[in-house]
């Protein structure tokens, strides 16, 4: 993880000596809505159903690869207790760009940290506790463009994974989350 970050904070700033070579757009802007289905942390089982928004500039330094962010919050909306899952990754995404064709499928690996709350802190019925962490997402989906300035998300779906630290040792949640918006470019 120590060699992780430097790196990908490399990529970010070297990014933009390629924008002249580009005929992408140099920036572009997704905002979706996100369902999240997290897995219970121990020693509960099952997965809880969390709702919320997902935020994520990006820079375009090839025809076909962006630098990207990504900042998500999700949080459930009845249950109790209540959790919620706030994370902000960053790294690369490749996209599939055809000049005859509106649908431009994506892939991104995205690395990063994040922040659970409303997750057990010992036995059932303990009070609720909060957990920092890193956090890893890891998928793709379609857009499709729908006017000069602006495409669809029609589907993404990533596998979504939270590491966070807790007394006494750490907890692993893997998850899957699913991202339908619009993309501003």
């Amino acid at each position: 993880m120590r060699r992780l970050l430097p790196c990908l904070c490399l990529v970010l700033l070297c990014s933009s000596a390629a924008f002249a070579q580009n005929s992408a757009p140099k920036w572009d802007f997704t905002a979706g809505y996100v369902f999240n289905y997290l897995e219970n942390p121990p020693p509960f089982t099952g997965h809880r159903n969390l709702h919320g928004f997902s935020l994520a500039p990006a820079a375009n330094f090839r025809e076909h690869w962006a630098a990207e962010a990504d900042f998500t919050y999700t949080r459930s909306i009845s249950g109790s207790p209540r959790r919620s899952l706030l994370t902000y990754m960053a790294g690369l995404r490749y996209t599939w760009r055809k000049p005859d064709s509106n649908w431009q499928p994506y892939v991104h690996a995205l690395v990063g940290g994040g922040q659970l709350t409303g997750f057990p802190t010992g036995a059932p019925g303990s009070r609720p506790g909060t957990t920092d962490g890193w956090a890893g997402k890891f998928g793709g989906g379609i857009d499709v463009v729908v006017g000069k300035h602006a495409a669809i998300r029609v589907i993404g779906l990533d596998y979504y994974r939270f590491h966070g630290h807790i007394p006494g040792g750490s907890q692993r949640l893997d998850n899957a989350a699913f991202t339908f918006g619009i993309r501003l470019f």
